[in-house]
């Protein structure tokens, strides 16, 4: 067994049948990878809708991405554990091209996304974010996001699988890089819905991502976040005239001061 694909999953029954159909639908052999879904105790129709799909469904009472990931790995049988959110969907060549990868002795990999709307905000958020992933990764500081995270199985037990953080995945990381190459992929490979950017607003969710890397690199304690995140003393900045993000010429000036930065990052 090549792959076991993991996603965690609460109440996600909006979600999650689009999210295992595409695993299902991968050019690589079905017979080479198992689908586990990590339920947290969901109150929907989110068990019974993965039990379509996935080869093993887990439930528990404890709740938390990071306990759903780690309950999930304990089931794997896979060389290769990959984990997925529950609201994204992957591209059908996914785990071919991954594997790839993975067998050329990478310990991380992630993959740049879209984000599912067509609006000029959602489009730009998508845009700014992979141009920051790649040119991390391109100073060797690789930032492996969640929604789409592999690991090789031994590596994953190695350094402990992932701790209960506010930014979890962040830390992870930075764990993987201390035991060889992570890889940041710059095409784009899933599909996920843009609920955090409705949530947080632009600049939040930017900020969210810039303290992800910051703490990534060691520049800020991931406990000193997760303690203001657990306070609620820890509050996303939100723009508070939307009209500057949403505006078509604010949009076309910010995209040609970026085009330097992505011409870099994806020459």
């Amino acid at each position: 067994m090549e792959f076991s694909v993991i996603v965690p999953a609460l109440n996600e029954e909006s979600y999650i049948g689009a999210c295992l159909e595409s695993i299902s639908e991968q050019t690589f052999p079905r017979n080479g990878y198992e689908i586990i879904v990590s339920d947290g105790g969901s109150n929907d129709n989110t068990v019974k809708i993965a039990g379509k799909y996935a080869d093993k469904v887990i439930v528990s009472e404890k709740r938390g991405i990071w306990w759903g990931r780690n309950q999930g790995a304990e089931f794997a049988k896979g060389k290769y554990l990959v984990f997925i959110d529950a609201d994204t969907r992957i591209k059908e060549d996914y785990l071919e091209t991954v594997h790839r990868y993975l067998e050329s002795g990478v310990v991380g990999l992630t993959t740049a996304f879209e984000l599912d709307g067509a609006d000029i905000k959602t489009k730009f958020y998508e845009y700014i974010s992979n141009c920051y992933l790649g040119l991390n990764s391109k100073i060797d500081n690789v930032s492996l996001i969640g929604i789409n995270l592999c690991v090789p199985r031994d590596v994953f037990y190695k350094v402990g699988g992932f701790k209960n953080y506010a930014l979890e995945d962040a830390f992870f990381s930075r764990e993987l890089r201390k035991e060889g190459r992570t890889y940041f992929l710059i095409q784009r490979k899933v599909v996920t819905s843009p609920r955090r950017l409705e949530a947080y607003g632009a600049i939040g969710l930017c900020r969210y991502y810039f303290e992800l890397g910051m703490m990534d690199s060691g520049r800020i304690s991931n406990l000193y976040i997760s303690k203001y995140l657990k306070y609620k003393k820890y509050v996303p900045i939100r723009n508070p005239d939307q009209r500057a993000i949403d505006s078509l010429e604010n949009f076309k000036a910010l995209s040609k001061f970026l085009s330097g930065i992505q011409r870099y990052v994806y020459k």
